[in-house]
């Protein structure tokens, strides 16, 4: 129990963080003080409605209300977290990955298993392969070391000056012996530094298998985890982000104050069974994620930390994106939507129907209040308005708390997306990254360039064998191709692939990689349809292989990018999703290219090939940033995000190639509805001005009891009305009505009276989502019922307002006695009423329908 409302004791810590919440608990405590004086006046008048049933209901439902808000609220701060949390640990674990194929590959090298097989290098020697090491690093700038380390333990070449020149540490010895692909460990390693590093160690093996040393890569783990949080948090955001241990030891943290690196958090909190963590004095609102693993590697065993200060956790709101979302747009999305859990929409339907029980008690009070000059029946009426005016300011209360959280919901679901499609041109982007430096390195093998100057049939073989070792490491790759310096294949990477090797290749990237004229530079196909793909579209990346020495072009190697399930890969987990880490239902992303044309999809209904639902202009883009909307596609409303390629490090910032994709992610909201079509009436309806309208004093008047269908203000004189009564049980008729007017029968008092639908009589459409009402009316001593959608107010009506239908339309055959143009209090127009003739709608329920509607007659 928090301040009189019954919560889920999940949210005892986190409720009184609400601070809108708190406000909405105000609001309704005011209105129900003023319920309990109604209800007090009510029955000292004797003549009022009785208030204390709906008083009672308005208290539970506000109560569940507020409880199911602060439940709505927590969930969307705690998935706007988990989304951070995850997309920080799933980017690292996605290029870690990268590092254990770099070791493999890299260990093999040529050049640096002949430096091992020397039994002394020189300092000549050593500045060669630190110059080689300088030329791998200026391609793959993640790493800040490369140690090549000889079996004695003696350090042979390093890249970054250290004065260890042995390594004691015993990842050496695990290097030699290990039988695993490679040793990933972080920790402190005394010939790497004083603090704790991320390497990758793997032993460099001879010709016949036999170990002659050990190389290490060091990752430069605190500028990568620098740049991931860099583009995640934008300046304003609360959030911190970290990837810590399952010990608990922090490994990296996006603000060095409140998540410090070596921080130790107790592995208790990170279990995930308490949403709030204290941590230096402060409480966070806490989310731990596993990472989602990438082709089997799950990293070394870190976990993604999302922290959030308690007190600004629920303060962020909808922002910029959701001041954006118009009140019809708003309404639209959420008319047909299942953004909310069922309770949460089970309380606005209670609320509508508590109303609109309330509007029909105080109508029919104001019915039998109707024509009285008593004094106590004044006091009943204006009690009457006061009460209806009262259930109106609750039910609004409940609108606008609803549809605040509506609001944030959509606006937040919108910023999912946009940050989805940010993750996934950031996952492309280092991917393709990677594909643009390996390329470049593979190209430098010696055992290339050696066959190329000299070709021979068992040197061609040496190749394939080196391609098939590399394409082993590298799975992101359909093949590897090896070719001279006429485009002709010498080797491939997959035996099935064979029949390449003689033929030339025609494609226009063969050319472009043969002028290439330096290590740094490669070449890179369009995304498009390729034979060597199987006819499928992909990006071929290529690099030229340049002989020892001579610095000219002597071939090119190939390398094509197995893009269809990659990008796949990619976009699966982009997906925007739900607290439960589950994709939304409906959500689905597109890679597009700058001409529109889709390059990868995650539904089969925007297949690669065919232009994107959505219109984007990759210049904006580019200029203005990441952008999410609402759209309509598919006959839905939809939350649409688009990210444009900005590059990673080096490949498409300086390297003299330009962006050239967009990522969109999008999420289904709900149905496109006319929006004219579910606004309520609006003709008459503000009963507030209209029961300050008061007729003077000796003019001749009548009451005019009022309801809505659609969106017409329609009403019969109140001495006709009996009371109106809510449509459950009604009966459908025996017999068939003329034209389907008949509705059925509604049991009143005891006897049978036949309903007539007044829609079809006057031809005019009802309102969607409305609670039907029945006013039973009576002429010559027979009663009927007709259904409404909404009841009105009673206004008093001079008897000279009435304008006879002659006077406003020729036809005659209309149900109607006149129109009255309505004022408010102040004068202004108060709504065209029509008033409808008991006698005629009597008649028309055993006569043939009107064969003009009442509404064309008026036109």
């Amino acid at each position: 129990m928090h301040k009189g409302i019954e919560i889920d004791p999940a949210l005892a810590a986190l409720i009184r963080h609400m601070r809108a919440i708190d406000d909405y608990r105000q609001i309704f405590d005011r209105l129900q003080a003023s319920w309990d004086t109604l209800t007090l006046l009510g029955q000292l008048s004797g003549g009022a409605t009785e208030m204390s049933g709906t008083r009672s209901a308005f208290e539970t439902l506000t109560a569940s209300l507020l409880a199911h808000l602060a439940a709505e609220t927590r969930d969307k701060a705690m998935t706007d977290l988990r989304t951070k949390a995850q997309n920080a640990i799933d980017v690292l674990v996605r290029n870690l990955f990268e590092r254990t194929a770099d070791i493999g590959f890299l260990a093999a090298d040529t050049d640096i298993r002949e430096l091992l097989e020397q039994p002394e290098s020189g300092d000549e020697a050593r500045a060669a392969m630190q110059a080689r090491f300088r030329d791998y690093v200026a391609k793959y700038s993640v790493y800040s070391d490369i140690i090549l380390i000889d079996r004695e333990g003696d350090i042979r070449a390093r890249l970054a000056a250290h004065p260890a020149t042995k390594a004691r540490h015993a990842i050496v010895d695990e290097a030699l012996s290990s039988t695993g692909a490679y040793v990933e460990l972080y920790g402190r390693i005394d010939f790497v530094g004083d603090t704790d590093a991320l390497v990758y160690a793997w032993r460099v093996e001879d010709a016949a298998r036999r170990p002659l040393g050990v190389l290490v890569l060091v990752f430069r783990l605190a500028d990568e985890m620098e740049g991931i949080y860099r583009k995640l948090l934008p300046e304003n955001d609360w959030t911190v982000l970290g990837c810590v241990t399952p010990g608990g030891h922090v490994v990296a943290g996006s603000c060095p104050i409140q998540l410090p690196v070596g921080l130790k958090i107790a592995p208790a909190a990170l279990s995930g069974r308490d949403p709030v963590l204290r941590l230096g004095g402060r409480q966070y609102l806490a989310m731990t994620c596993r990472p989602s693993g990438y082709q089997g590697y799950m990293g070394p065993g870190w976990i993604g930390l999302g922290l959030v200060p308690l007190e600004a956790a629920f303060e962020q709101g909808e922002g910029e994106i959701g001041a954006a979302i118009g009140e019809e747009l708003l309404a639209s999305v959420t008319s047909r939507s299942d953004l909310f859990s069922a309770e949460l929409r089970s309380v606005s339907r209670q609320a509508a129907m508590i109303q609109s029980d309330l509007n029909r008690s105080v109508w029919n009070g104001s019915i039998r209040q109707a024509g009285s000059t008593e004094a106590n029946a004044a006091f009943s009426k204006i009690l009457l308005w006061e009460i209806s005016s009262a259930g109106r300011k609750t039910q609004s209360v409940c609108d606008a708390s609803i549809g605040d959280l509506q609001r944030t919901v959509v606006a937040a679901i919108m910023e999912k997306c946009r940050s989805c499609a940010a993750f996934a041109i950031d996952v492309m982007d280092r991917n393709l990254y990677e594909r643009a430096n390996d390329c470049r390195w593979w190209a430098l093998n010696a055992t290339f360039a050696r066959v190329l100057a000299a070709p021979s049939t068992e040197g061609a073989k040496t190749c394939a064998d080196i391609l098939a070792t590399i394409n082993a490491l590298y799975t992101v790759y359909s093949n590897l191709i090896l070719f001279d310096a006429n485009g002709r294949v010498v080797a491939v990477s997959q035996a099935s692939e064979a029949h390449l090797v003689g033929q030339v290749l025609e494609a226009e990237w063969v050319q472009r990689t043969l002028s290439l004229r330096s290590g740094q530079h490669y070449a890179v196909s369009a995304f498009e349809p390729s034979d060597l793909y199987g006819g499928a579209s992909t990006l071929i990346y290529t690099a030229a292989v340049q002989g020892e020495g001579t610095g000219r072009t002597i071939g090119g190697i190939a390398i094509v990018f197995d893009s269809t399930p990659q990008f796949a890969a990619i976009l699966k987990d982009a997906l925007p999703a739900d607290e439960a880490g589950l994709a939304m239902p409906g959500a689905f992303a597109l890679l597009v290219g700058k001409d529109g044309r889709i390059v990868s999809s995650s539904d089969a209904r925007f297949p690669v090939g065919s232009q994107s639902p959505f219109a984007v202009n990759p210049e904006a883009l580019a200029r203005d940033g990441d952008v999410a909307w609402i759209r309509s596609f598919d006959g839905k409303y939809g939350a649409v995000g688009a990210a444009f390629s900005k590059g990673y490090r080096e490949y498409k910032t300086s390297d003299g190639h330009e962006p050239d994709m967009t990522a969109i992610c999008a999420v289904p909201l709900g149905d496109v509805v006319d929006a004219a079509a579910t606004r309520p009436a609006t003709a008459g309806s503000g009963t507030g001005t209209l029961s300050s309208w008061r007729v003077p004093d000796g003019v001749s008047a009548f009451e005019v009891a009022t309801f809505h269908i659609g969106g017409h203000w329609l009403g019969v004189k109140a001495r006709d009305v009996i009371e109106a009564v809510d449509v459950d049980g009604l009966k459908p008729s025996a017999r068939k009505a003329v034209d389907g007017l008949l509705a059925g029968y509604k049991l009143h008092q005891g006897q049978p009276v036949p309903v007539l639908r007044l829609d079809r009589l006057l031809g005019v459409a009802s309102a969607q989502g409305e609670q039907p009402q029945i006013v039973i009316v009576q002429s010559g001593g027979r009663q009927f019922g007709l259904i409404v959608d909404t009841l009105g107010p009673i206004p008093a009506i001079a008897a000279s307002e009435l304008q006879p239908l002659r006077d406003v339309t020729h036809k005659a055959d209309v149900p109607a006695l006149g129109v009255v143009a309505t004022r408010d209090a102040s004068g202004a127009p108060g709504g065209m009423l029509v008033l409808l003739d008991v006698d005629r709608l009597g008649a028309s329920m055993s006569g043939e329908a009107a064969q003009e509607t009442l509404i064309r007659a008026a036109e």
